[in-house]
């Protein structure tokens, strides 16, 4: 009996340093994995891989380890799947239906030990997938249970689930990078054992199934199988953690969304629009319409924007009681309509982020400033050719955003771009290209 209470002790306390990351109120991203090679000229560098006898798990821990029970909910009594042990009732762990996708009796509460995390629909189906932390699988609709990780001792909590193509298996994803397999499901490698900098905290599947990506806090970006790299967003994971990684239906293309609303898409990904806001890092799941249409991004706070689709409606997130049950995840219905799932409350009020870091008073950035146009962020030198503080040509400026995952810069005068965009855009070409697009001066700083 100790040891079960010392296993679920010590997964509980995985699980709390997850939400630190995937909830967005404690600390910054660390800095990236695939720093080195944003532009994908080194994707070899965020390839990793493993062989299956060592990092897939198999069912070798019994069940009543953690005791795992399937008597906490009604419909996961029907749908056979095994997750968490049964625990008081909840306001939380369940889903709302919105835009016309049909309620399969999600809004009935999961009583779970550990949280629901995210929500994956049935590919071309009528159901859904939810994932809790300790692995624990819940089938709703013609969504179809192939097995969990909730009889096995996890390194880190589970943090996503993402459907094979025909919806007959799925992946899990955890914490530390290691990938489970189930179903049709191939597994094609992991992160599992190579403690990567960031935690990972998503992962999407191609569209042919031999493949995956994940995705980290840091922005960095992992292919395995026959998933392509089309960029990261390290270096933007400063002002938010990334949350979340979406292909686009052809799979030549990718969104990631951070933590303040921000999307950045890359290969054949169309950038449609974002609502960021710094002060509330709430933003946490974004889903792609099947026609590749545009994207809709989901906050804890159960507000869901539409971009270059219509926005279905928000979720109320407040139980009778008075208590706040986050959104934690949100997905596409393949006949029209999202589902919305609701995780359990973490803590009693939300904290207080962390500061968004003044990247303008980096030693580069205020010795270049100074040379280039004396502080002025509207300087335009007499042929009108260099603008801004740091005299980008609209050319540099332009490639610069397209580099960073910046669409919404593309177009804009870089001397009338906000000053801080103006600072961010100037690092990260320092960071891409050294000091030489400055003709050296202010370098090694």
């Amino acid at each position: 009996m100790s040891s079960r209470v010392a296993l679920e002790q010590e997964l509980a306390s995985l699980v709390d340093q997850l939400h630190q990351q995937r909830l967005h109120t404690q600390r910054p991203a660390l800095a990236g994995i695939a720093s080195k090679a944003t532009d994908g000229s080194g994707a070899r560098h965020h390839r990793r891989s493993a062989t299956r006898s060592r990092m897939r798990r198999t069912l070798a821990i019994p069940l009543a380890l953690l005791s795992i029970t399937t008597t906490g909910s009604a419909a996961l009594q029907a749908n056979g799947s095994i997750g968490a042990s049964a625990a008081t009732a909840t306001d939380g762990n369940k889903v709302v239906a919105l835009g016309g996708a049909p309620d399969l009796d999600g809004e009935q509460s999961l009583a779970l030990n550990l949280p629901v995390l995210d929500i994956a629909a049935k590919p071309g189906g009528n159901g859904y997938w939810l994932v809790a932390a300790d692995g624990g699988v819940f089938t709703f609709g013609d969504a179809v249970f192939h097995g969990s990780a909730g009889g096995l001792r996890l390194n880190a909590p589970v943090v996503d689930l993402a459907p094979t193509p025909t919806g007959a298996g799925y992946w899990l994803v955890g914490a530390d990078g290691g990938v489970f397999s189930y179903g049709d499901a191939r597994f094609a490698g992991s992160l599992g054992g190579q403690s990567p900098a960031a935690p990972i905290l998503g992962i999407a599947a191609t569209p042919t199934g031999r493949g995956y990506w994940l995705v980290g806090a840091d922005g960095g970006v992992f292919t395995f199988g026959d998933a392509g790299f089309f960029g990261a967003a390290t270096g933007m994971s400063a002002r938010a953690p990334i949350v979340e990684i979406a292909p686009t239906p052809s799979g030549a293309g990718y969104y990631l969304l951070s933590a303040d609303g921000g999307v950045f898409a890359f290969g054949d990904a169309a950038f449609r629009g974002a609502r960021v806001d710094a002060q509330n890092r709430d933003a946490i799941g974004i889903a792609v319409a099947a026609d590749g249409a545009g994207y809709w991004v989901v906050r804890r706070s159960g507000a869901v924007d539409g971009f270059g689709v219509a926005a279905p409606g928000n979720v109320d997130t407040t139980a009778p009681d008075g208590t706040i049950h986050p959104a934690v995840g949100i997905a596409a219905r393949a006949g029209g309509g999202l589902w919305v799932a609701l995780g359990e409350e973490q803590r009693p009020a939300p904290a207080v982020p962390e500061p968004v870091p003044d990247v303008s008073q980096h030693p580069f950035l205020v010795c270049t400033r100074r040379i280039e146009s004396g502080g002025n962020y509207g300087a335009i030198n007499p042929s009108g050719t260099y603008r801004g503080a740091y005299q980008f040509s609209r050319s540099t400026w332009d490639s610069t955003a397209r580099h960073m995952g910046r669409l919404d810069l593309v177009g804009v005068d870089p001397a009338a771009a906000a000053p801080r965009d103006q600072d961010v855009m100037a690092l990260h070409l320092y960071e891409w290209q050294g000091a030489r697009p400055w003709l050296g001066r202010c370098a090694g700083l």
